[in-house]
């Protein structure tokens, strides 16, 4: 462009210069026909170089007045200016067109986030600091979301002043933490209390500074939350003595048969065989013990808060399992439904509370056995695995499995996929777990299988 101009403007000199001395030669000559004519010639000259130079600083200031007040609509044509104006106009263009593409970006980005803003749960308010200080009304706020005023209980605001007057105690917080801070601030009345959790942040813009302004109502967050945790725990009770009580109703049911006529009054002792007794104190110890359990189980919900802290000790995984197995046969039995204990080493021990660890393989025997009905030849193996730094217990069943899209979501409180289920079971066993500072795993192939680990670090 300037090597084009240059040459332009060269040129024109150059020819006007040429007439000047020809002017000058035909003058003293006296020849002044000629004379006028050159003159004529260089008054043209000068007329199309002034004409060429306002053009080019035309069409600059048209350009940078398009830069200036951001008006993308002009274009230059260079067709109308000839060929040495074309290269010049097609960039001028060009770096229009790339101006116009960054601000319609710009503007999206703008929108975008605004809109994230706009939606959170969070109470944001942007303001000039020194406008934070200002008694006047043209302190105007740069953004207000629709958290903010929900919180604040205000409407759409544009001036900061009548935050301020409106929620003095607001200002006052706010200015105590214009140096940037953390505070929770406590407002509202008797009927409805709210908390704030309140962050100012100050930020240097364009050399100027720059408050953003973010709270949220935790005390409603607080109190929803104790809420759910009371409905968490009933709804944990209830559930956990249901699961103790069938089997219990159900081996009390079964000693009841056993001790009974055909007209329903007591048999005489001599009815009863050695086998009789012994499943019948096998069948009393059984209830007892779970009784007991249950008992100290819901002494220890009384305060309705957590599950209770594990109190070790170590039980002998055989043992413990043959228990479980007495227990929870009749159950399955029922169902028709196979529980088999695999080959456990004899030695095999794991410090657990054993009446939580118990409660949690009744959860799991019952799902099972529950994920069985309709199945062909239903099964429930248990087994035990002795690393070396860790012992595994494992509860496998045969049944309908776990779809890999709601395989992360089963742990989650009152999540269930059983028609009268409450979502506490697993949720319960793994918290229960974790308290004993193992853990609880879920592998499953649908139509095939699933098995559920109890991880115990030895």
């Amino acid at each position: 462009m300037i090597k084009r101009f240059t040459i332009q403007v060269t040129a024109r000199i150059f020819v006007i210069l040429l007439f000047c001395v020809l002017f000058s030669y035909f003058l003293v000559r006296n020849i002044w026909f000629s004379s006028a004519g050159m003159a004529f010639m260089i008054l043209l000259q000068v007329y199309f170089l002034i004409r060429y130079v306002n053009n080019t600083n035309y069409s600059l200031v048209k350009f940078l007045d398009a830069l200036k007040t951001e008006d993308y609509s002009v274009y230059f044509s260079p067709s109308k200016k000839g060929d040495s104006f074309a290269k010049v106009y097609d960039d001028f263009n060009l770096i229009i067109k790339i101006f116009k593409r960054n601000k319609i970006e710009k503007e999206a980005q703008y929108k975008y986030f605004k809109y994230i803003l706009e939606h959170v749960n969070l109470g944001i308010i942007s303001i000039r600091k020194d406008d934070l200080f200002k008694e006047q009304a043209d302190s105007e706020l740069l953004f207000l979301n629709k958290a903010a005023c929900d919180i604040l209980q205000q409407p759409q605001h544009k001036y900061w002043h009548r935050i301020a007057k409106n929620l003095p105690w607001f200002e006052k917080e706010v200015k105590k933490l214009s140096g940037g801070g953390k505070s929770l601030v406590d407002f509202g009345d008797d009927l409805i209390r709210k908390q704030l959790s309140l962050e100012v942040i100050e930020i240097q813009l364009l050399n100027a500074p720059y408050l953003i302004i973010a709270f949220q109502d935790i005390r409603s967050e607080i109190e929803q939350k104790e809420i759910e945790a009371w409905h968490n725990v009933i709804r944990i009770l209830a559930h956990e003595m249901l699961n103790s009580f069938t089997p219990v109703s159900s081996l009390a049911s079964t000693i009841k048969s056993m001790t009974e006529g055909e007209g329903g009054g007591p048999i005489n002792l001599e009815d009863i065989d050695d086998e009789d007794i012994r499943d019948i104190n096998m069948a009393a110890s059984t209830i007892k013990k779970r009784s007991d359990g249950l008992l100290v189980f819901v002494k220890d919900y009384r305060t309705i808060s957590n599950v209770p802290i594990p109190k070790l000790h170590p039980v002998n995984v055989k043992q413990f399992l043959s228990e479980i197995f007495v227990l929870m046969s009749n159950n399955a039995k029922e169902a028709k439904v196979e529980i088999k204990i695999l080959p456990i080493p004899a030695n095999a021990t794991i410090r657990i509370d054993r009446k939580l660890i118990e409660q949690v393989l009744i959860n799991l025997i019952n799902n099972s056995i529950h994920a069985l009905e309709g199945v062909n030849n239903p099964l429930i193996k248990i087994s035990c695995i002795v690393e070396q730094e860790k012992t595994l217990l494992i509860v496998s069943d045969n049944g309908k499995g776990i779809e890999e899209n709601i395989m992360n979501q089963i742990f989650i409180p009152f999540y269930t996929t059983k028609k009268n289920g409450s979502g506490i079971g697993l949720s319960l066993s793994k918290n229960i777990m974790k308290k004993h500072g193992g853990n609880l795993l879920v592998s499953s192939e649908v139509g095939v299988n699933t098995t559920f680990t109890l991880i115990f670090k030895n």
